[in-house]
């Protein structure tokens, strides 16, 4: 495997170990169905999506009832990823938060290289 056939996967490890060293349950794959702050990989970015338990729930109400909840994780979410250096948005449709790796700034116009000896 090369590097670059790595990266994904090395951007997912690494957005699991920032989010678990900032406390965050995590759990990686495509089980989504299960309760709880799930991260994968997806063509282009590691999406992280909460799905919130039964016991959130005990009336049945559905998705809508934990918006409160899902913006102040999606905040949560945000904030550490980004002062973790990433670039990250987030899905209107979905809620799903999308991390990629922040593109490297091109140097500015003009800026000359230093001269060799």
């Amino acid at each position: 495997m090369t590097q670059a056939d790595s990266a994904p996967h090395l951007l997912l490890d690494e957005v699991c170990r920032i989010l678990t060293a900032a406390g965050f349950d995590v759990t990686t794959g495509d089980r989504i169905s299960a309760a709880g702050l799930h991260v994968r990989h997806n063509v282009d970015a590691v999406v992280v999506r909460w799905e919130p338990g039964a016991e959130l729930d005990p009336a049945g109400r559905g998705h809508n009832e934990h918006d409160g909840i899902r913006a102040a994780l999606r905040y949560a979410l945000l904030a550490t990823l980004t002062q973790a250096g990433h670039a990250v948005h987030v899905d209107d449709d979905s809620d799903d938060v999308h991390v990629r790796r922040p593109a490297t700034p091109a140097p500015p116009q003009g800026a000359m290289e230093p001269a060799g000896d």
